[in-house]
């Protein structure tokens, strides 16, 4: 074999060393998280310094040239071991952090002044070397089932090849002495020093493979979330450009992904959105700020859709936001189920008809406009008289039939403004608005008196019910919504008490007077 000058194959190991404490602190400045690699290029400067010093030798002190530079060669590898430890998530190993430095530069010191052996000291540098890079493998290999396991086993093999060349360079010197010095060119060092370059360069390059193999992992998984995922997923550049789609997205809206990148996302909105909610929305997430709410949103085929969506700001080390992360959840049949939950508060499940809560809100309505426009209101109260014989003969579906049917005739009997309700049994309440006089209430009364009294086929039968009203105004029985209801109610009993198929008007004093019908 090719015998290399020494000081030559030094002044490699300088560069190579350098270059790759480079490498790692470069890579090291990238990392967002305490992750090892920090300690690995700590480990790899203090490699490059001690390559530094003993390329010196002869020009500097021995003891900065032997001395200190082989317990920087110790301090370097135990870095790269702690870095290791920290990367795989192991706790620290105490010896080697505590005990090994110590040792190892006593014994430098000890066999260059006091007992001077060369053979001793390359036996206890090779040694050193030995112990961390077993401990290394040792770490390294013990993580089976680690995303990373394959970049892992690369730097496992270097780092053995580096122990085991050191290993056997100590059992030579311990079993072979030899006399020549330290710079002394022949077979043996040439070796060493071509392994220490090769080694140092291939530690640099695996542990970056090994960082990357790290983040290639994390990468795939959260792309196959993303791509995997039930909501819909939008990417933008900060423009709002759209540059990623999840098929989630695509499969919900019939669009293409080609169809969608680049454009803007309110290309898939209804159009209902306000402009200043947009406005918003935007300054929202311009500004650093996660926006929460909801989006009309239009499919290909024209078909309308609701949608809760979360859009964030990805934001870049130095603090600028680069894209816009919108995750969207469709919330059309829940938006559905709270109209139809609303629907049935508010509206009788039988006629369909506004429950006494809904007539209630609309009377509150009704009275506010009416004091504004100095307006009247009227509430009817109309009670079925002979409604219980028709459960009683035909049974409760009949009844039912009857009530829905009657709550036709009545909505036919006013106006579109006006206000129908159920509310309970067989009593009904209407509100009547802006109107002018008491001709219009009574002729709406007697249409209801009419419309109610005309024969009802039921099954094989015909029955005939009749109608009871009690009519309270505003202003001039009673001002609050409360009080008319109740002076209606008392001017439909007194009707009953009179004969019934009639209405009353009431007075504020609580006294109904009757008003006969033509």
């Amino acid at each position: 074999m090719l015998v290399l000058d020494n000081r030559t194959l030094l002044v490699v190991t300088v560069l190579i060393s350098i270059g790759s404490a480079v490498a790692l602190i470069s890579l090291w400045r990238t990392q967002l998280r305490r992750n090892g690699v920090g300690f690995w290029a700590a480990g790899m400067s203090c490699v490059a310094v001690a390559s530094i010093l003993i390329s010196g030798r002869g020009s500097i002190p021995d003891f900065l040239s032997l001395v200190v530079a082989n317990s920087f060669y110790v301090i370097g590898f135990q870095l790269i071991l702690r870095g290791i430890r920290v990367f795989t998530g192991r706790p620290p190993l105490l010896l080697f952090d505590f005990g090994l430095l110590p040792l190892t530069a006593s014994l430098f010191y000890y066999f260059n002044y006091i007992d001077p052996n060369l053979n001793i000291r390359i036996m206890v540098l090779s040694t050193a070397f030995a112990m961390i890079c077993g401990a290394i493998v040792f770490t390294l290999l013990r993580e089976k089932n680690a995303p990373w396991r394959s970049a892992g086993f690369a730097v496992a093999t270097i780092f053995a090849l580096f122990g085991i060349i050191h290993g056997t360079r100590g059992i030579i010197a311990l079993l072979y002495p030899s006399e020549h010095p330290f710079m002394y060119s022949n077979m043996t060092s040439s070796v060493v020093f071509l392994g220490g370059i090769f080694i140092i360069g291939g530690i640099a390059i695996t542990l970056i493979l090994l960082t990357y193999a790290v983040l290639e992992s994390e990468l795939r998984i959260l792309s196959q979330a993303v791509k995997q995922s039930a909501s819909s997923i939008i990417i933008t550049d900060s423009s709002g450009a759209i540059n990623y789609v999840n098929p989630a997205l695509t499969e919900k809206t019939g669009y293409l992904p080609e169809e969608l990148i680049g454009k803007n996302p309110r290309f898939l909105h209804a159009g209902d959105m306000p402009a200043e909610d947009y406005d918003f929305l935007w300054s929202s997430i311009a500004a650093g700020n996660t926006w929460r709410g909801e989006f009309h949103n239009r499919k290909k085929n024209g078909e309308l859709f609701w949608e809760i969506a979360s859009i964030a700001p990805v934001k870049q080390r130095d603090g600028k936001i680069s894209h816009f992360v919108a995750v969207k959840e469709d919330i059309t049949a829940l938006k559905e189920a709270k109209e139809r939950i609303h629907h049935l508060a508010y509206h009788d499940m039988l006629t369909g008809l506004p429950t006494r809560k809904l007539f209630m809100e609309h009377l509150v309505k009704a009275l506010a406009v009416a004091r504004r426009n100095t307006t009247r209101v009227a509430v009817l109260f109309v009670d079925l008289d002979g409604f219980k014989k028709v459960n009683d003969t035909l049974g409760h579906d009949a009844g039912d039939l009857l009530l829905k049917k009657t709550g036709e005739r009545l909505c036919g009997c006013v106006r579109d403004v006006d206000t129908v309700a159920r509310i309970g049994g067989d009593e009904f309440l209407i509100l009547l608005t802006s109107l002018a006089d008491n001709d219009s209430i009574t002729e709406v009364a007697e249409r209801v008196i009419q419309a109610v009294a005309l024969p009802y086929k039921l099954e094989t039968l015909e029955m005939n019910i009749t109608a009871s009203i009690g009519i309270a105004l505003y202003p001039d029985d009673a001002e609050s919504s409360q009080k008319l209801v109740k002076l209606a109610d008392l001017a439909m009993y007194e009707i009953k008490r009179r004969g019934k198929n009639n209405y009353a008007f009431a007075d504020a004093n609580y006294s109904p007077y009757l008003t006969e019908t033509t």
